[in-house]
């Protein structure tokens, strides 16, 4: 495995965060308004202000429901950028803790590397699952939880439906696309294993999916089922959810 010159990896960063603001992360000097991503596994108190802030934004009665809703859009970030990087440019970035900043607005988050590395080899893809699942989203995980109660089943679905669903943005609705090949093959990893069910779709195999669990979004006012779902319509009452 190699690096790729520094030159080079600025402009792939750059083209990848074109394609929509979840593929999107800054390179290069910043000034004081960001801190190191690793924070947000390591600070309760800063994580629980943003998820304050989060639940304060969706007007959401449970921090739950907020800590899922975070976590799942913190996912797709990592995953779009990433994913768009392997399944475009057979590239990818280094995306480690210690080398990501990040600020936030709102419970809002934006990425930022100041000096991008980005490699190039033979079968990334298992370096890519290593990255995102064990170095960011475990230990996030393992952070809200000590915020408060949340299913793990709920953030492993959440983590399988960010992932595929970048794909199918990155794809641009071709199925099935580059992304979404690579997608399928990084669902195959135990860490995701039962978090979605595949289904075919106008006769293709596996073109559609479903998760097994709910993300919870349906329990803020307003809210409404997505369309993985595992739930095929809003339960009446607002009462526990099995996930």
């Amino acid at each position: 495995m190699a690096c790729v010159p520094e030159t080079h990896a600025a402009a792939l960063i750059a083209e990848i965060s074109s394609v929509s603001p979840y593929f999107e992360v800054g390179t290069g000097s910043v000034d004081d308004g960001w801190r190191p991503l690793r924070q947000l596994y390591t600070d309760t108190a800063l994580l629980g202000e943003i998820i304050g802030r989060v639940q304060a934004r969706m007007d959401a009665a449970e921090q739950r429901v907020a800590a899922s809703t975070f976590f799942l859009g913190f996912a797709a970030r990592l995953w779009s950028i990433s994913l768009a990087a392997l399944a475009g440019h057979r590239l990818l970035p280094d995306l480690s803790p210690e080398h990501l900043l990040f600020s936030e607005t709102d419970g809002q988050i934006r990425l930022h590397i100041q000096d991008p590395v980005v490699w190039q080899g033979d079968d990334l893809a298992p370096r890519l699952a290593d990255m995102v699942l064990a170095g960011h989203l475990a230990p996030l995980g393992a952070a809200l939880r000590r915020l408060g109660p949340i299913s793990e089943k709920v953030l492993r679905g959440n983590a399988a439906s960010a992932l595929l669903g970048a794909a199918r943005v990155f794809d641009g609705g071709v199925t099935p696309g580059p992304g979404w090949q690579l997608a399928r093959r990084l669902c195959a990893d135990k860490r995701l294993s039962g978090a979605v069910r595949f289904n075919p779709v106008n006769g293709l195999s596996g073109a559609g999916y479903r998760r097994t669990s709910c993300c919870l979004y349906y329990r803020s006012p307003g809210g409404g089922l997505c369309g993985d779902c595992v739930l095929t319509s809003r339960p009446r009452k607002r009462g526990k959810v099995t996930p």
